[in-house]
């Protein structure tokens, strides 16, 4: 709790400090966002979409069948961003940003559903070497998050907990807290940056089951590069390592221990995306990312993900579109369906779909309106969904 508290705190003072800034600088370095609406969601709790044997049940083989219900209903979306630039000289920026963003759902049915998010960033951006409307900059800053999320079944939308009925609903809900880095430049036509970033992260913790805090560290790069004209290859790679505090791994079986070791994941992305501007009103990205997890243990929780997918844009004066398409696929080498050993292997895929439209009405104020279709398929039926979203609103910035 104390923890919390701290956080709290500390978020309080640097969103006034953020503030301050902002009412010293001249209006042009301050800006805002707030968007709203109303939305409908079809699944609510991603429920799997049919009943399912459950072979992870305890006591172990009574393999019940579970029945699933989707509950549907209507949200608030909730979006809000102010972001503020102080330059102490030519050549020296203090930066500030907060978000926060969240959906909150009508029905008290579905309180179970609301989730929200907090981010904080703050630093400095010096700016290295300047050569016509280019920069070269490096930043170097703090960052603060908080999250809230309820744990809960998606069989029924309560509120998870041990099979000796011991609410765990807290379990996913944390603060995090960290520093990160960056450096970009720009040589005659082609960008690239190096980044990284330090965070820890601080769940709160039902005594009863395994805690997620952990740290977790990545770094990595990118770079832009022009093929023809109108056309661009950006490239990045990342490497990342979450360590866990109190958490265990898993066997070669599926099986968790407290007497295994300590969980480790390593992280390497591999990103790329052919931008290709079509003509002056429409704009298209062909997008591929590899991610390859490794268990540090047995190797029981590796993965290799492949995501590959499109997004097309479209601004013609107020109006303007974006649609976004992706597929992916997540095979699990060494993992078993339900973590038992016997059954089929671990695999996941899914389609993402975003079709998002904006009407400005004047300089300050836009229309919104936006669909989002997602669909899982697994051979862990417990995470077996479809759902999908529907939201229009209004936005206001400044």
């Amino acid at each position: 709790m104390h923890k919390i508290i701290i956080f709290n705190i500390a978020m309080f003072v640097s969103t006034m400090a953020i503030a301050e800034t902002a009412t010293k600088t001249e209006h042009k370095n301050f800006s805002w966002f707030i968007s709203t609406g109303l939305g409908y969601d079809s699944n609510a709790y991603h429920a799997p979409r049919a009943p399912y044997v459950n072979y992870a049940f305890l006591p172990k083989g009574t393999n019940p069948i579970i029945p699933s219900e989707k509950e549907s209903g209507l949200f608030i979306p909730v979006e809000i961003k102010v972001e503020t630039v102080k330059n102490h000289d030519q050549d020296i920026r203090l930066l500030g940003s907060v978000v926060a963003t969240g959906y909150f759902y009508t029905q008290e049915q579905l309180k179970n559903a609301n989730e929200h998010n907090v981010r904080v960033h703050a630093g400095y951006e010096f700016v290295l070497a300047r050569e016509k409307k280019s920069e070269n900059t490096f930043y170097v800053g703090t960052l603060l998050g908080k999250h809230k999320q309820v744990y809960v079944d998606h069989d029924t939308g309560l509120n998870k907990t041990t099979s000796k009925l011991t609410d765990i609903s807290n379990r996913y809900s944390y603060v995090n807290m960290g520093v990160e880095a960056k450096y970009k430049r720009k040589i005659g036509s082609i960008d690239y940056g190096v980044s990284s970033q330090y965070i820890r992260f601080d769940y709160e913790n039902p005594v009863v089951v395994s805690q997620l805090d952990n740290s977790y560290f990545k770094v990595g790069g990118d770079v832009s590069l022009p093929i023809i004209s109108q056309i661009k290859l950006d490239l990045s790679y990342d490497r990342a390592v979450r360590d866990y505090f109190y958490r265990h791994t898993h066997d070669e079986l599926g099986t968790y221990r407290s007497a295994y070791p300590l969980l480790q994941y390593s992280y390497n992305v591999f990103g790329a995306s052919l931008r290709d501007r079509i003509s002056p009103e429409w704009l298209l990205h062909l997008d591929y990312v590899r991610t390859l997890r490794t268990d540090a243990y047995v190797g029981y929780n590796d993965y290799t993900e492949n995501k590959f997918g499109l997004r097309l844009l479209y601004e013609q004066g107020a109006f303007k579109t974006k649609l976004t398409l992706h597929h992916w696929e997540r095979d699990y080498p060494n993992g078993f369906a339900f973590d038992v050993a016997g059954q089929g292997a671990k695999t996941y895929s899914g389609n993402d779909l975003k079709v998002k439209a904006e009407l400005k009405l004047d300089k300050n104020i836009s229309l919104w309106s936006e669909l989002i279709n997602k669909v899982q398929s697994t051979t862990d039926l417990r995470y077996d969904f479809e759902g999908r979203q529907i939201m229009a609103g209004m936005s206001w910035s400044d």
